[in-house]
């Protein structure tokens, strides 16, 4: 079953990253869709609020991704 994100229009802009954080569920693998249909649409802002999506949070960075990804150095003796 596939579910279609569905951003929702906000009055104005998120200035604050608090409420960004708030609004928006940075960590979905829509996110840059929702981005994207919320600029086509010319809103101020928009929330993830009413999305379905809004608790997936696949995309979310862990520690163990940014220390296996650091390039291993020599030690200098």
């Amino acid at each position: 079953m596939s579910i279609t994100p569905c951003p929702s229009p906000l009055p104005s802009a998120l200035r604050d990253e608090t409420a960004v954080e708030v609004q928006r569920n940075l960590f979905c693998f829509n996110y840059d869709a929702c981005l994207h249909l919320a600029v086509k649409r010319g809103w101020d802002g928009w929330s993830c609020r009413h999305c379905p999506l809004r608790e997936q949070r696949n995309c979310e960075p862990r520690a163990r991704d940014y220390a296996e990804s650091r390039p291993r150095t020599q030690s200098q003796e």
